[in-house]
């Protein structure tokens, strides 16, 4: 991202500082090539600030997803899930209790079903800090529209259905009393 600097006593004497122009910005409408930081005190992101997250390629968005998890950016994370359910705040409750959490995953297995394409990948989680914790074995599936005429961005984007590491909210509800 361009930045402008403005030096004290650049100009002549009486001349006053250079000022940033509306050409010197970037564009609202340009597409970062990587993922812009967010910072804590603005807006939440967005799949369209990680193009990555459009990405046909499955290990990329896993990437993605674990190396979120793994930050602490739990927001982030909550996007590859396009679930209202799997929010920030669950995925923080789920993975906090790491100091590191630390996904150790296996090449995704890609399979294609009726229109759709299917993404398991198998990980095992840990605690890179703490490593007297029990390793966790669990499996993360995918899925996206096969290309499918018609079909949406947000439906040709690979999204986490399931996973082991994530309870599922409905699950839960039904062994609670």
């Amino acid at each position: 991202m361009a930045g402008t600097i403005l030096l004290a006593g650049c100009g002549g004497p009486g001349e006053p500082a250079p000022q940033a122009s509306a050409t010197d910005r970037p564009s609202v409408t340009d597409t970062p090539s990587e993922p812009t930081p967010v910072p804590a005190t603005s807006r939440a992101p967005v799949v369209a600030d990680y193009p990555v997250l459009s990405s046909k390629d499955c290990e990329r968005v896993v990437e993605l997803y674990f190396d979120a998890i793994t930050d602490g950016k739990y927001a982030l994370a909550a996007l590859v899930w396009n679930d209202p359910a799997i929010d920030a705040a669950r995925l923080g409750a789920a993975y906090r209790s790491y100091q590191m959490a630390d996904f150790d995953w296996q090449d995704p297995e890609v399979e294609g079903a009726a229109g759709s394409l299917y993404c398991t990948v198998k990980a095992t989680l840990t605690d890179a800090d703490d490593r007297s914790r029990s390793p966790e074995e669990g499996t993360m599936v995918l899925r996206r529209v096969n290309d499918v005429p018609g079909a949406t961005p947000d439906q040709l984007r690979w999204t986490i259905r399931s996973s082991t590491f994530v309870e599922n909210p409905e699950d839960a509800q039904q062994r609670q009393p």
